[in-house]
């Protein structure tokens, strides 16, 4: 029995040693940079504009040619548009419309534009499978649009103002040997072009009163184009409202007569500012119908009908942290900070988080805000403690 004692107490180190191996090979600690960062503490929701328009339209047959840019201030009688018998100067001026659009605004999202591109892509290929060619310019002016706007976003091309000027001057050229037919605006507003934007579904009374189960239905309904014969739209004044559907959780964030900032993330970057006039909610479905009312107006805002928007309440700046490197030390939030092959821990209070990231003060406080930036954050790891040797 001897031997096999002997045998046996051998085997304790080499074993005691495997398991400080396993031990080591098993613990996988990951880390990020602490970096300056802003969040925004955003709400996503699909809704209306609602606006006071009227159409402007015409008699006869042929192609448009647009004088005056989405969102601009017209006169009552002002030249708009011009009916041509022939098709030279509308292509120009189509192609003139989508490089104008393409500088417009802010730059947009390219996650954003790369959806725009290929669902106007699978658009073209659908009406060609079918045989309706009718709507072909539109699908091509969309794919046209998110390609310029991808390009000027990712510093591709500086601006089209050169391809601008030389199309003007062949628009102007071909209107001059043309005869048109003008048309004028019926009275004073902001324009925008009928095949820029839909035909209006529901007057802003009809939105005012619907409840928030009318309101999900509504935004269930396809969308409409404008009638034959229509040249465009006038939006009669520069107020206009947005009615959103979102949860009622999410309700409890709209404050009657808080102030916000509005964008349709969809179709630009760009955001306006707006006002929270009132909540309304339906207990029953969980639901909420918000309405803000906003007094800017561009040359986005004139061709929407039926968007989704984000409704941002504020906008923090800080030092972010990835969610996971989040700890409770009795009772304080803490997060373990690499210096070398030694973790320290630091105390952190949270100036804003979401689902992912959390939010910091910049400036630091001892013993409540530690965190600098370019700290090297433990993201992941096991039984981690201040001074922990890794």
């Amino acid at each position: 029995y001897r031997g096999l004692i002997l045998a046996l107490l051998m085997l304790v180190p080499a074993g005691y040693i495997g398991v400080q191996m396993v031990q080591v090979l098993r613990t996988n600690y990951q880390t990020q940079t602490a970096v300056a960062y802003s969040m925004s503490d955003v709400v996503r929701c699909d809704g209306m504009l609602a606006m006071d328009e009227t159409v402007i339209p015409y008699e006869g047959a042929g192609v448009l040619g647009y004088q005056v840019n989405n969102g601009e201030r017209v006169s009552a009688g002002t030249q708009v548009a011009r009916l041509f018998a022939d098709e030279a100067s509308e292509k120009l001026t189509e192609e003139l419309s989508v490089l104008e659009k393409s500088q417009a605004g802010a730059a947009a999202d390219v996650e954003a534009l790369m959806n725009q591109n290929q669902q106007g892509i699978y658009s073209a290929l659908d009406l060609l499978e079918s045989g309706n060619y009718t709507g072909l310019s539109d699908a091509r002016a969309s794919i046209q649009l998110a390609q310029n706007k991808m390009q000027l976003t990712m510093g591709v091309v500086s601006d089209f103002s050169a391809r601008i000027a030389d199309l003007t001057a062949r628009r102007d050229a071909a209107d001059a040997a043309s005869v048109y037919t003008p048309i004028t605006a019926p009275a004073a507003g902001y324009f925008v072009s009928a095949q820029d934007s839909e035909k209006q579904m529901y007057t802003p009374e009809a939105l005012a009163a619907m409840s928030p189960a009318e309101l999900k239905d509504a935004l269930a309904q396809p969308s409409q184009t404008n009638d034959a014969n229509v040249a465009g739209k006038l939006i009669l004044d520069y107020r206009w409202r947005y009615y959103g559907l979102v949860t009622q959780k999410q309700a409890e964030k709209f404050v009657e007569g808080t102030r916000v900032e509005i964008s349709f993330p969809n179709v630009s970057a760009e955001s306006v500012p707006a006002t929270v006039v009132n909540v309304t909610v339906d207990e029953e479905n969980g639901t909420a119908k918000v309405e803000l009312l906003c007094d800017y107006i561009n040359e986005t805002v004139v061709t929407l009908e039926h968007e989704k928007a984000d409704i941002t309440f504020a906008t923090y700046e800080g030092i972010r942290i990835d969610r996971q490197a989040l700890h409770i030390v009795e009772g304080q939030n803490c997060v373990f900070v690499k210096y070398g092959n030694l973790v320290y821990q630091k105390n952190i209070t949270i100036l804003f988080e979401n689902e992912d990231y959390i939010l910091v003060p910049s400036k630091t406080t001892t013993g409540e805000n530690e965190v600098k930036l370019f700290d090297e954050i433990v993201v992941r790891g096991t039984d981690l403690y201040d001074g922990k040797i890794l």
